[in-house]
């Protein structure tokens, strides 16, 4: 099929589409999914939604063209599922994939040959004029209508919402001289990733629905110093401190009424106040920028804000000039939004979705003055990871899904545009210098990342973690587990593949020159991986025990915490198929002393079947005291009550001293108890963070500041926000 190519001036854009292909085979449909250009030096992947034959390769029938006609030497891959091509080896320039028809491993009277047109470029265009985005996404919308109008449509785009790396452990330097508090637990020490509490040493600044919350701690007695209120359609998302600054990353949304229709514009911003006096905050400036917040980090004095946007495309099938630029604000040039210049905006190789991430970088020193600097990119990003020289950015593609021949209801109709398989995972990377970044390169990997921890960067070598299939339903394909490592140039120099087959990824951590991972369906296999030399990954050893982790933490070289579920396996009473379920919240101390041998020193279980803390999700909900060795985090508990049914215990926090000489010791229990008839926790009195300052604990819940003596864990002193 041929696909369409607008020019703008001298520019032509790469129209970054996901490109379906439809044809009938053996009464259902042919899907084909592909991008229509990569970079030099980084795979061109193609899926389908029926195989190909093994041996098409070798036969000729599956071959690459260049733009007059020659074959080249293309090294072409098929994938172990036989439904994804893998194009390697080219130099920049035009290209077609050719399948032949006696390439299909089945084929009829009604096959054809399949033509995908694509693309190796070596940077990333710019856009020239406000043109040019009304034809890309132009042909968005045709694209899609196609997809409409066919009985099946094609599989949709979608980006996951849902990361040596050493922690940030270490107390920060206090205020007074001598004092010691707590600090983020961030993922690479030295970047900031912000927090809904934090806390300068003498006073913590919380979150509260449009408010910051700032208590005074300088006291045993506690009192609330002052507060911050946002305007009604602001909410904060994130906190950090800055020497004497208050960064507030807020959520805004801004309803908007256009030519008879309401629509409305959703901001990320960044709000700054001067908090040397606490008790009397002052604004300094407000900057944001169009979408919802991917993330934020600080390293130095640079803030950087990464956002994702999908503007009203779809006005352009009834209206001629629609505003598709994202929108910038700041405080310091005027109290209008702004869109973004088209110099200002690129388009992603290789990209398929109709929306933008947009970076911004601004430098905190003499920060009144200084300019932000934003990009934006057309093609969305969901995973994100920064190091200190690189900020890596994910976007997820899905595979098309086949339905068999007599499934043609409107469920099967329904089903077939589910994102039910994702089929590749694509990266980005940016080169950071202050305010400087820059597109440096791209990367594609079969399968799905976790989180920000399944990624990293260490001696210039980018590694990451990856689930490829489904370990549930959706196909038949098995999941299987692999590590990657590629150079500065995000060209692939090392692998391991294949590991833990059936089960997918919980939970990854990078440390200097090893990996730890841990998959799960059944048994929580922990594996400890060598990665010293880059070219040449091994695995050292493999423990299988019960239950999982969906957090590893460094204790020391020798040790790491894992942070998950125990586990029952049972067999359902009706079907008497077996099936494994969560039961409490499971703490382990893992020796790693001998890399061949790991083995788990000691664990411990809080509740039973119900129990959850949002530690289980969110590094950022863990407590740490180095010095005292202690480690925590807030939990509400269950336990199990019959068959599936679960009974509420109490809400509040635990603290243990974990070391290696002891294990796992509990040294503050602070959840309260139920109280007789209460069903279940209310939601105001649910702990969700914990900090010290000194000697001190505080646990910050929505409803109140409580402080504790942080040897007796006697409480001291409360003070409640309403």
């Amino acid at each position: 099929m041929k696909r369409k190519v607008f020019a703008g001036g001298i520019l032509i854009v790469i129209i970054a589409l996901i490109t379906s292909v439809v044809l009938f085979f053996h009464g259902q449909k042919l899907e084909v999914s592909s991008a229509p250009a990569t970079m030099v030096n980084q795979p061109y992947q193609v899926y389908f939604s029926k195989a190909i034959a093994e041996k098409s390769i070798e036969e000729r029938a599956v071959y690459v063209t260049d733009e007059s006609g020659e074959r080249v030497n293309a090294n072409i891959t098929l994938q172990e599922n036989q439904q994804s091509l893998t194009v390697e080896n080219l130099v920049p320039g035009e290209y077609i994939l050719h399948v032949e028809k006696a390439a299909w491993e089945q084929k009829s009277f009604k096959t054809k040959k399949q033509v995908i047109e694509f693309k190796v470029v070596e940077k990333v265009k710019e856009i020239t004029s406000v043109q040019d985005l009304q034809d890309y996404f132009l042909a968005v919308l045709s694209k899609e209508r196609e997809a409409r109008n066919s009985d099946t449509g094609a599989a949709e785009e979608s980006a996951e919402m849902t990361t040596l790396n050493e922690s940030a452990d270490k107390a920060s330097a206090g205020a007074a001289e001598g004092s010691s508090y707590s600090s983020t637990n961030n993922q690479v020490e030295e970047i900031e990733e912000g927090d809904t509490v934090v806390t300068d040493g003498q006073f913590i600044y919380s979150i509260l629905d449009n408010q910051v919350i700032i208590t005074d701690a300088t006291n045993p007695d506690l009192k609330i110093a002052s507060k911050i209120i946002l305007e009604s359609n602001s909410y904060p998302m994130q906190l950090m401190i800055h020497n004497d600054m208050l960064i507030v990353i807020t959520d805004q949304y801004i309803e908007t009424k256009k030519d008879g229709y309401v629509s409305g514009t959703s901001m990320t911003n960044a709000a700054f106040y001067n908090v040397k006096d606490a008790k009397n905050p002052q604004f300094i400036r407000e900057i944001g920028q169009d979408g919802s917040m991917n993330g934020v980090r600080k390293y130095d004095n640079t803030l950087y804000i990464v956002t994702n946007k999908t503007p009203d495309y779809w006005l352009l099938s009834e209206q001629e000039n629609v505003e598709l630029r994202p929108f910038t604000y700041d405080s310091a040039e005027g109290e209008e939004l702004e869109p973004m210049k088209v110099d200002q905006l690129t388009i992603l190789p290789g990209s398929s979705e109709p929306n933008y991430t947009i970076i911004s970088a601004v430098n905190l020193t003499n920060f009144k003055n200084e300019k932000v600097e934003t990009k934006g990119f057309l093609g969305g990003s969901s995973a994100l990871y920064m190091s200190k020289e690189s900020l890596f950015l994910t976007a997820v593609n899905y595979a098309p899904m086949a339905l068999g021949g007599n499934e043609n209801s409107k469920i099967a109709a329904d089903m077939a545009i589910m994102p039910v398989g994702i089929a590749e995972t694509t990266i980005f990377k940016f080169s950071l210098d202050g305010t400087k970044v820059d597109m440096k390169g791209t990367a594609s990997i079969n399968g799905s990342i976790l989180n920000q921890f399944s990624m990293d960067e260490y001696k210039g070598y980018f590694r990451v973690a990856v689930t490829e299939g489904n370990t549930f339903g959706g196909t038949d394909e098995t999941s299987k587990n692999h590590l990657f490592i590629y150079n500065e140039n995000l060209e692939k120099v090392g692998e391991i593949t294949d590991l833990a087959k059936g089960e997918r990824i919980y939970s990854a951590r990078f440390l200097g020159e090893k990996a730890y991972i841990v998959t799960f369906k059944h048994v929580d296999p922990l594996f400890v991986i060598d990665l010293q030399n880059p070219q040449q990954p091994q695995v050292l050893g493999e423990l299988k025990i019960p239950g999982f982790s969906n957090y590893l933490h460094p204790l020391d070289e020798n040790h790491l915490i894992g942070i998950g579920y125990d586990t029952e396996n049972r067999v359902d009473s009706g079907s008497k198929q077996p099936f494994t379920m969560t039961a409490g919240i499971k703490i382990s101390l893992f020796d790693i002393t001998e890399f061949a041998n790991p083995k788990e020193q000691d664990s411990v279980v809080i509740g039973g079947r119900g129990t959850y803390s949002e530690v289980e999700y969110n590094h950022k909900a863990l407590f740490r005291n180095e010095p005292l060795n202690y480690y925590g985090f807030p939990v509400t508990v269950y336990e199990g009550k019959g068959e599936y049914e679960v009974e509420y215990k109490g809400s509040g926090a635990v603290i243990y001293e974990i070391t290696a000489e002891k294990g796992i010791q509990l040294k503050g229990d602070l959840v309260k108890a139920a109280q007789e008839g209460e069903q279940y926790e209310e939601w105001d009195d649910v702990v969700s963070r914990m900090l010290y300052i000194n000697d001190t604990l505080y646990t910050v819940s929505r409803k109140e500041v409580a402080s504790y003596d942080l040897k007796t864990f006697k409480e001291i002193s409360s003070v409640q926000f309403k």
